[in-house]
C-alpha cells in the first residue's frame, strides 16, 4: 500500500511517501525552493518522494492531505454556491447544493474525491488537520496504546482536539473549535512582542527563561481566560481577536493596555517588559496546557501521552510534563507542526481507512535526500573549491571543535523537521560561555539571548541532566534541566535559568555522530557539543551540497564537512 501525503497551502508544505504503514521518504518544499515556511504546492518534494523509490504518481494508491475542506459543508453556503462563478465551480458547488437538501451535518474525519477514471489520478483523501496531526504523533510513537493532545492555531474549525489511539484505531473524544485556542493565546503574544506569530514563538520561549518579576503580569493575563470544568478554555474576546481574520492584529488595544501599553518592534533591544511579558505568557500557556493534559488524563486512565499541533514545538513545556501531570511516558515527533501533516496524512489514510497493520519501531527523522561522494565531488570541483578528505572524518571534526573552532556538517539523508538532528548542523566546543554570543553574532546572525542546544550520548545523559534513568530525547523536543554542577562548564548550552533543549544520541540510530561525541570527549573530558541548524537566520536548513557550501561562505563558518571531506578558509593540520 502506497500512500502519497501533502501538506500544501498551509504553513511549510510538504510531501510524505509512506509504503506498508512505514514513512520511506518525505521532506518540507522550502529546502528544494529555499524559500522559508513556504505554502508553495510541493512539487520538489513530491518529484524526491516518488523518485527515491523508482515511483511514479500513477503507481500510488492513495493521495492524502492534511486538510478537510468538507469540514466547512456543514451547511449550504448560498454566497458562493447560489451564483458560480465558472462551470468548474461544479466540483464545490453542486455538492454544496445537495446539501441544502440535508440536515445540518457535523465535519467528517475526511473527504474522499474520486478522480476522472482516464486521469490516471489515485484517489485523493482529505484528511481533517486534527486528524493528521494525531496520525503523525501516534504512528510514529513508540506505544500500541496512548491518549493524545493536538493544539494549534486552528485546523479547519478545530484547535484543540483529545483523542485515544489504540492499535491503528484513532478514536476522536472531544473537540474545542475557534476562537478559544491556545495556539491563538501564544501567537497573540508573540504578535504583542513584536515579532511575527508562526515563525518566532521560539524567539518568545528563549525569553520566558529570564529571571525577572512577573507575577503581577500573570495574574492580569489569567484574568483574560478561564479554564472550564470540562477541560476546555474560554479565552475573553475583548483581549483576543484572532478569530477575526481581517484585523491587523491578533490582539486589541484593551490586552495592551492592561499590559502596561508598550509595543514591542521586531528587532529592538528586548527589555524587562519584554522579559516579563514573555515568562508570564509561558506560565500561563503552561497552566492552559497542564489543563487539558489533566483532563485527557481522567478520560483515558493512560499513562502514554503523545503530542500533536504546532503548538507542541514549545519545548520547554514539554519537558515539564512527566513532573506536572499524571502521565508516565511523552512523545512528541520529529515534525508535530503543520509539515508533519503530510505524513499524518498519509499515516491515517493507511491505517485507519486502508487498515494496513501497524509496526511499532524507531522513526528516524532521516527521511530527506541523500548526496553520494560523486555529488559531493561535483559540487566543490564545479567551484573549484580546496578541500582536504579525511580518513577518519568524526576524529577530524571532534579536533576542530576541541580547538575551539565551529564547524558545519552537512552529511547523510536530510532530516524532516525543523531541528537539525546531526545531519545538517553547525557543532562547536560547548564549554566556553562566549561561543553562544559568537555563533549567533558571526554566523546566525540572530538576537544574542538565543540558546543552543547541547547534545549527548543517550547512555550519558544522566550525568550531565536532571532526568530520569531511562530519559531519551532524540528530536531535541525537551528542555530539561542541566546538573548545577555543569553550569559554568557547559557555558555555551546553559540557557539563563540553567536549562539546555536536549538531543540525546543512540549509538544504534546515529553511529556517526554518537562517534563524533565520543571522540570529542577522549580530548577534552566531556562527551557532549553544541548543536544548531545549517542555515543562516531566515533561511531554510541546508539540503544540498550547494545549500550548505553558500551557507558556509556567507557567514563566518571556518569549516564545512561534506561527506568525508573538510573544507576550510584557512590552513589547517590534520591529525587523522
Amino acid at each position: 500500500m502506497k500512500i502519497l501525503g501533502l501538506n500544501t497551502g498551509e504553513i511549510n508544505s510538504s510531501a510524505a511517501l509512506v509504503i506498508d504503514g512505514k514513512v520511506a521518504a518525505g521532506a518540507p518544499e522550502e529546502r528544494f525552493t529555499r524559500q522559508k515556511l513556504t505554502k508553495d504546492f510541493p512539487h520538489n518534494s513530491i518529484n524526491y518522494c516518488l523518485e527515491s523509490q523508482e515511483f511514479s504518481l500513477t503507481d500510488c494508491d492513495a493521495i492524502a492531505q492534511g486538510w478537510n475542506p468538507g469540514a466547512n459543508w456543514q451547511r449550504f453556503n448560498s454566497l458562493i454556491s447560489k451564483h458560480r462563478a465558472q462551470r468548474e465551480n461544479y466540483f464545490y458547488s453542486l455538492a454544496d447544493n445537495l446539501f441544502s437538501h440535508l440536515p445540518n451535518r457535523a465535519p467528517g474525519d475526511w473527504t474522499l474525491m474520486e478522480m476522472p477514471k482516464n486521469s490516471n489520478c489515485p484517489p485523493l483523501y482529505f484528511v481533517q488537520h486534527h486528524r493528521a496531526h494525531a496520525a503523525n504523533s501516534f504512528f510514529l510513537s513508540p506505544f500500541e496504546e496512548a491518549a493524545i493532545l493536538t493544539c494549534d492555531f486552528r485546523g479547519e474549525v478545530e484547535c484543540t482536539t483529545f483523542s485515544h489511539g489504540k492499535n491503528t484505531e484513532i478514536k476522536t473524544l472531544s473537540t474545542q473549535t475557534m476562537p478559544h485556542s491556545l495556539g491563538l493565546f501564544y501567537a497573540t503574544f508573540t504578535e504583542l512582542l513584536g515579532y511575527k506569530y508562526d515563525s518566532d514563538e521560539w524567539k518568545v520561549m528563549a525569553l520566558s527563561a529570564f529571571d525577572v518579576d512577573y507575577k503581577e503580569i500573570f495574574e492580569k493575563l489569567r484574568s483574560t481566560y478561564r479554564l472550564l470544568e470540562d477541560g476546555s478554555l474560554e479565552l475573553d474576546q475583548s483581549y483576543y481577536k484572532g478569530a477575526i481574520f481581517d484585523q491587523p492584529n491578533l490582539y486589541t488595544e484593551k490586552l495592551l493596555k492592561l499590559l502596561g501599553g508598550h509595543l514591542g518592534a521586531s528587532g529592538e533591544e528586548a527589555t524587562t517588559w519584554h522579559f516579563s511579558i514573555a515568562k508570564a505568557m509561558q506560565a500561563a500557556a503552561e497552566e492552559i496546557a497542564v489543563h487539558f493534559l489533566n483532563h485527557l488524563y481522567k478520560l483515558t486512565k493512560c499513562d502514554n501521552i503523545v503530542l500533536g499541533g504546532g503548538f507542541f514545538m514549545n519545548s520547554v513545556l514539554n519537558g515539564k510534563i512527566i513532573d506536572l501531570t499524571p502521565f508516565k511516558n511523552v512523545f512528541v515527533p520529529y515534525a508535530p507542526t503543520d509539515s508533519g501533516n503530510s505524513i499524518g496524512a498519509a499515516l491515517y489514510v493507511s491505517h485507519c481507512i486502508k487498515n494496513t497493520p501497524r509496526s511499532i519501531q524507531y522513526n528516524s527523522s532521516e527521511i530527506g535526500p541523500l548526496f553520494s561522494n560523486n555529488q559531493i565531488l561535483t559540487s566543490l570541483r564545479r567551484r573549484e573549491i580546496s578541500f582536504t578528505t579525511c580518513i577518519n572524518i568524526e576524529q577530524s571534526i571532534a579536533q576542530i571543535l576541541a580547538e575551539g573552532e565551529i564547524l558545519a556538517v552537512a552529511n547523510g539523508p536530510m532530516e524532516f523537521g525543523d531541528r537539525a538532528l546531526g545531519n545538517r548542523s553547525i557543532l562547536a566546543d560547548p564549554r566556553p560561555a562566549s561561543m553562544k554570543e559568537q555563533i549567533n553574532t558571526a554566523i546566525k546572525y540572530r538576537e544574542n539571548y538565543r540558546p543552543f542546544a547541547p547534545v549527548v550520548p543517550e547512555e550519558e545523559v544522566g550525568t550531565y541532566f536532571d532526568v530520569a534513568d531511562d530519559f531519551t530525547c532524540p528530536y531535541m523536543e525537551k528542555v530539561v534541566p542541566i546538573r548545577k554542577q555543569w553550569h559554568e562548564r557547559l557555558g555555551a548550552v546553559t540557557h539563563v535559568d540553567g536549562s539546555g533543549r536536549v538531543q540525546t544520541v543512540n549509538q544504534k540510530h546515529n553511529p556517526k555522530f554518537h562517534k563524533i561525541l565520543n571522540e570529542f570527549k577522549k580530548l577534552t573530558g566531556i562527551p557532549i557539543v553544541l548543536n544548531t541548524s545549517l542555515n543562516i537566520n531566515g533561511e531554510p536548513m541546508a539540503l544540498s551540497p550547494d545549500d550548505a557550501l553558500n551557507t558556509f561562505f556567507n557567514s563566518g563558518l571556518k569549516f564545512l564537512a561534506l561527506g568525508n571531506h573538510i573544507i576550510h578558509k584557512q590552513e589547517y593540520k590534520f591529525k587523522s
